[in-house]
């Protein structure tokens, strides 16, 4: 990887149609046979700019922070760290036995996901690009409870870590430190631009073309039949049609157990949640999940209109540190 890959790391990691755009290190760091250390003093004994080897080298330091969570929160692996969100409103329980048995076996009817969820139950690995897209689909979409697909990654990764594994879950889940502040898209299949991925992990579509190869439903009847596809016999159909009505309701879930929960909401919308020595934090929470204390959501305008002294977020992105930044230039030049 080193010899090849690792130059290119940075501009192809999320590519899982090039072989040799990650490392798949994390079994061996994960078995002990790769020290941390070693791999660390690699990295940054490389030729490469720090431009050129800074994610790879964030995500060993990630490996840590996996480490610190799982200290300081020993029960994370099926418990929410932001522990009201146990009380999200999932799918009903016989849909979510349904949903959750076609994401294990691949067979939701997407494509990348299909690609994805086969590959890990094939060989125990998948990219992490990937690893984000199913995550996001099952819990965003499908509206599983995440501690199924922390549970069934343990099972299948050949890298399975169990302080790793379930960080990256319940951040998904939107239950954990650090919620993922995106939504990945389960069709505009970035990680597969030419496809090979998913002819490799899907046979049954390989005849279609790129256009419409992560979304058969879309394909003329002349264009499906001259591939030999027939939804729901070769390949099954959407187990879900209407992304847009999930999300939303996946997105309501989130703030009605946050209105029930009040306790748990600072004066600006952030969640609180509660440190091992009994001290309360906050945490960042997405904007659409924000509210105030009688339970309406914080518009952007009014947010900012009320944020002009400290804020809960810390400057949280390039945004806020631009703006932080802007300040300071202003107050320096209020003194001159």
């Amino acid at each position: 990887f080193f010899k090849g890959g690792f130059a290119k790391y940075e501009q192809e990691r999320s590519r899982a149609d090039i072989e040799g755009s990650t490392s798949k290190l994390s079994a061996h760091l994960r078995i002990g046979t790769l020290s941390p250390n070693e791999l660390y003093y690699k990295i940054e004994g490389s030729n490469l700019d720090y431009n050129d080897r800074k994610t790879f080298s964030r995500r060993l330091v990630w490996r840590d922070l996996a480490y610190f969570h799982l200290f300081a929160f020993p029960d994370m692996r099926d418990v929410s760290i932001r522990k009201h969100y146990d009380n999200i409103e999932w799918c009903s329980k016989e849909e979510e036995e349904k949903r959750f048995d076609a994401w294990k076996k691949g067979q939701t009817g997407f494509p990348l996901v299909d690609s994805g969820m086969r590959e890990l139950y094939t060989t125990g690995w998948m990219t992490q690009s990937v690893r984000m897209v199913v995550a996001s689909f099952l819990v965003e979409y499908l509206r599983v409870n995440w501690v199924k697909g922390c549970e069934w990654f343990h099972y299948t990764l050949v890298d399975a870590d169990s302080a790793i594994n379930p960080m990256m879950w319940q951040n998904a889940g939107r239950s954990g430190i650090d919620q993922w502040n995106f939504v990945m898209s389960p069709v505009a299949a970035s990680q597969d631009a030419t496809g090979s991925y998913t002819r490799k992990w899907v046979p049954e579509l390989s005849k279609l073309p790129n256009s419409i190869l992560h979304k058969p439903w879309e394909a003329p009847a002349q264009v499906l039949q001259a591939a030999g596809v027939v939804l729901g016999e070769t390949y099954p159909t959407r187990i879900i049609s209407d992304l847009k009505g999930e999300r939303a309701m996946s997105v309501g879930a989130v703030l009605e157990v946050r209105r029930q929960n009040q306790q748990f909401n600072s004066d600006r919308g952030y969640d609180l949640i509660q440190l091992p020595g009994g001290k309360q934090t906050v945490v960042f929470t997405k904007k659409e999940f924000r509210i105030d204390q009688q339970g309406v959501v914080i518009k952007e305008a009014s947010q900012n209109k009320n944020s002009k002294g400290n804020s809960d977020s810390g400057g949280r992105g390039r945004k806020g540190k631009a703006a932080q930044k802007k300040l300071l230039r202003q107050k320096a030049a209020a003194k001159n």
